[in-house]
């Protein structure tokens, strides 16, 4: 925890790409903190910041898990009260959606995107001044040497192509709701299981934020 009294609050709410999950299950389920790219973010921000994680595999943005044996897995029933307990909040970064594409919920791409309103008016309703940061998810990459191993059963072709649509209809509610947006395609991509950061996105992310943290 940063005990700077002054130190500006950043809550990133996310899924497992937020909690850091490793892109290959068989060599460990999660990046160490100095690899994330919410701990790089942290370190390149300084002592003047304060970097909240707040990541869980399998977080949706407002659905609830087709496994009964993985409650909480609704981002928005959870967001309200993460987002009260540790306010106040500077700026609110939200990357969501990738698990919107499995196919269990056949979600159109609008929708998926539609669904990040609730938690704009979230932060706004808990103040005026904080700035919301909408990132678009990476792209789902179907073509991965493990992706087949891991999510044949969940991810399809069509959430592939639905992956690459989904930063055009998150800019757009980021303009409609006067919010910043950043597409981590640009500079991130999935590694070998096709879903997740290889290790190398998570500094190239952390980088890209910060600048518009610093600038925005």
């Amino acid at each position: 925890m940063n005990t700077n009294p002054q130190a500006k609050v950043i809550l990133c709410y996310g899924d497992s790409n937020t909690w850091g999950q490793n892109d290959d299950k068989n060599t460990g389920s999660r990046y160490p903190v100095n690899v994330r790219w919410t701990g790089k973010l942290q370190e390149l921000l300084g002592n003047d910041y304060y970097v909240i994680e707040e990541g869980l595999g399998g977080r949706t943005t407002d659905l609830e898990h087709y496994n009964p044996d993985k409650p909480s897995r609704n981002g928005l029933t959870y967001f309200v009260p993460c987002l009260t307990s540790h306010s106040p909040t500077d700026i609110v970064v939200i990357m969501l959606g990738t698990n919107d594409l499995k196919v269990q919920y056949s979600r159109p791409v609008a929708e998926i995107a539609d669904a990040l309103k609730p938690f704009i008016d979230a932060v706004r309703e808990t103040s005026q001044e904080t700035k919301i940061l909408l990132v678009s998810p990476i792209y789902v990459n179907d073509n991965a040497s493990k992706f087949d191993e891991y999510y044949h059963d969940t991810y399809d072709k069509q959430s592939t192509e639905k992956s690459k649509q989904l930063a055009t209809e998150i800019q757009r509610v980021a303009s409609e709701t006067g919010s910043l947006f950043f597409d981590a395609s640009t500079v991130a991509k999935a590694g070998l299981d096709g879903i997740h950061f290889d290790q190398q996105s998570h500094p190239a992310l952390a980088q890209a934020i910060a600048e518009i943290v610093k600038n925005g």
